[in-house]
């Protein structure tokens, strides 16, 4: 049986691997939201000590937002480099295992591909904190798994990622009779939070420990995944995509992203664990889901 504590089960990356770990036979799965375990919280965290004993705890939570981090440091580092601190300990406390979900964003993007043992070089305060979080998971245990996982998309409504923030910005500009839409040549490895929650699975399934990295088959620029956004939900004869510079839009942001960020995933593909799909198909699967109806041209 599959006992399992999630962190920030109600985010996009949480809800997808609880989801996933309870079409399993006789899992127990557990996935607090913010306003149910706040991490920040050691003695809340420590009340889930005999409930994950001997466990599996995927430790989701974090304040994911690289402008918010660099706009609130403080609440920022509290939520993840001190909640991962309490969540270290009630895993310690528990005699359970820690899957930690790390971000591609701990990357430059100096190299690319990206290998597994390249060292980290965050661009963004919110990739230092996470790469802080790692290297103090490092420190207090020798048999977590750390997956760096690629950027995602997923979660429908609570999608707050660039596929959830771009569909109404262009549908919107397509109501308003635009015939265009401008979107940056930034590249990277669009992942479903559905396919990274049943390959974190897979992988606590087969004990595995250490590090992995975790992505989509494939790789592409914001602008080819709006235009196959445009494809998939039918609007090709009403708008098109066209490809601009992202320097243009990176120069706005506050917390700095690389302009390449495509990551090899040798060891989870030599280990054949490596259940990830081509990104097209599962955009398209994705997109499928009805709440994608209001936006969707019928006939």
């Amino acid at each position: 049986m599959l006992n399992l504590l999630v962190t920030g089960g109600q985010g996009m990356l949480g809800r997808a691997v609880a989801s996933e770990a309870e079409r399993l036979p006789d899992a127990r799965v557990l996935a607090p939201g913010r306003n149910e375990l706040d991490v920040r919280d050691a003695a809340a965290v420590m009340a889930y000590a005999d409930t994950i004993a001997g466990g599996w705890i995927v430790h989701c939570a974090a304040l994911v937002d690289v402008e918010g981090c660099a706009r609130d440091p403080e609440t920022a580092r509290e939520t993840i480099v001190e909640g991962t601190r309490n969540v270290i300990a009630l895993a310690k406390q528990a005699g359970a295992r820690l899957l930690y979900p790390q971000s591609f964003l701990v990357y430059d993007g100096a190299v690319n591909p990206i290998p597994e043992d390249e060292t980290p070089r965050p661009l963004s305060f919110y990739g230092q904190l996470k790469y802080e979080a790692e290297q103090l998971i490092d420190a207090e245990m020798d048999n977590a798994l750390i997956v760096r996982m690629a950027g995602f998309f997923g979660g429908e409504a609570g999608d707050k990622n660039f596929v959830g923030r771009i569909i109404p910005v262009i549908h919107a500009a397509m109501m308003r009779g635009e015939r265009q839409f401008k979107v940056g040549d930034r590249v990277w490895q669009p992942t479903w939070t559905q396919d990274l929650g049943a390959n974190s699975v897979q992988l606590m399934l087969a004990d595995a420990r250490g590090r992995y990295q975790m992505a989509c088959l494939g790789h592409a620029t914001f602008a080819e995944i709006s235009a196959e956004i445009v494809v998939a939900l039918g609007w090709q004869d009403r708008i098109a995509i066209e490809t601009v510079d992202a320097s243009a839009i990176a120069q706005s942001e506050l917390g700095k992203r690389p302009d390449v960020a495509i990551m090899s995933c040798k060891r989870l593909t030599d280990e054949r664990l490596n259940l990830q799909r081509d990104w097209r198909s599962a955009l398209h699967a994705y997109l499928r889901h009805p709440f994608f109806d209001s936006y969707r041209v019928k006939g």
